[in-house]
């Protein structure tokens, strides 16, 4: 039993690196200047939750069309490439997308908490996730019957999962703006992963 403690604790901090990885890559200057002047198009009636949609929105059409391309069907170890490809893009455009939605709430992008509150949006949102996994199995059988199931169920599946991940996001960053508004969020579920 030790031994698999060990392992699963090797695997966690192995993919908190590669996650690491990802979220060092965010460019704060370029998300700063993005939110910046999406703040200048509407400076009369600025909505974060408004600015955080739109953002939620770009973000998710550019891994929707990642994830078609990445859905088209291919053979062997071409589609575990692929699929390794998609998901890397997808965490990073999430984190990324995390970052700025702090950044629309008046947080700091580059300030080291970040990376922690990502992580929290995420688990927090990760039913979407273990769904794109489950689904992988059913599009490849589908993959088989017509050509381009892949590419559809592979879209819709990064659109959700930015979406959903957002709405975390946006939950969270209003919920430190408003106390009264923590207490409502956590009264319908778990602290630990919000």
């Amino acid at each position: 039993m030790q031994k698999v403690g060990k392992l699963k604790r090797r695997a966690d901090s192995m993919l908190e690196d590669v996650f690491r990885a990802l979220f060092e890559e965010i460019d704060t200057d370029k998300i700063r200047a993005e939110i910046a002047a999406l703040r200048a198009a509407s400076p009369a009636d600025y909505d974060p939750a408004e600015h955080a949609r739109v953002l939620a929105r770009r973000t998710a059409i550019r891994c929707a069309a990642a994830g078609a391309v990445t859905g088209i069907p291919s053979i062997g170890i071409l589609a575990i490439g692929t699929l390794g490809a998609d998901l890397a893009y997808l965490m990073y455009q999430q984190f990324r997308m995390i970052v700025g939605i702090a950044t629309i709430y008046g947080h700091e992008p580059s300030s080291r908490e970040r990376f922690t509150e990502a992580l929290s949006c995420l688990a927090y949102s990760s039913s979407v996730g273990l769904g794109k996994q489950g689904l992988a199995v059913v599009k490849g059988r589908f993959t088989r019957l017509v050509p381009f199931v892949g590419a559809v169920s592979g879209s819709a599946l990064n659109y959700f999962a930015v979406h959903a991940v957002a709405r975390a996001a946006i939950r969270y960053y209003e919920s430190r703006v408003d106390p009264g508004l923590a207490e409502e969020i956590w009264a319908e579920g778990d602290r630990e992963h919000a």
